[in-house]
């Protein structure tokens, strides 16, 4: 039982190194051809979204809320699965709601 564990966490550990080799070697790859054809590798550069650590920043302090007011509501009765899930994913969305209406109402704040 032992000897399986060890071969199941050296091939884990082993398919995640693989996986990795070969993202990173196939995209220098194609950089390289980029550069040998003398093109911009411009296509590569992501735009930074300012406003996405608010946005998870709100998601979170809205699970946190939701976490206390399931707990609440477990306290008085309801079942703990759907006060600790509904609170979660109401105020989850609720904060994402939020998050697009202020994103909409500002955009030239965006940048």
């Amino acid at each position: 039982m032992e000897l399986e564990a060890v071969l199941a966490i050296a091939g884990f550990f082993s398919a995640v190194i693989i996986f990795i080799y070969m993202f990173f070697s196939g995209r220098h790859k194609v950089r390289m051809a980029l550069i040998e054809q003398g093109k911009d590798a411009s296509i590569f550069q992501k735009d930074k979204d300012h406003l996405e650590s608010f946005k998870y920043g709100l998601v979170a302090i809205a699970s946190g809320i939701g976490l206390l007011i399931g707990n609440r509501l477990d306290e008085m009765g309801m079942p703990e699965p759907v006060a600790y899930f509904s609170m979660i994913l109401i105020l989850g969305g609720a904060a994402l709601v939020a998050f697009y209406m202020y994103a909409r109402r500002k955009p030239s704040d965006m940048v």
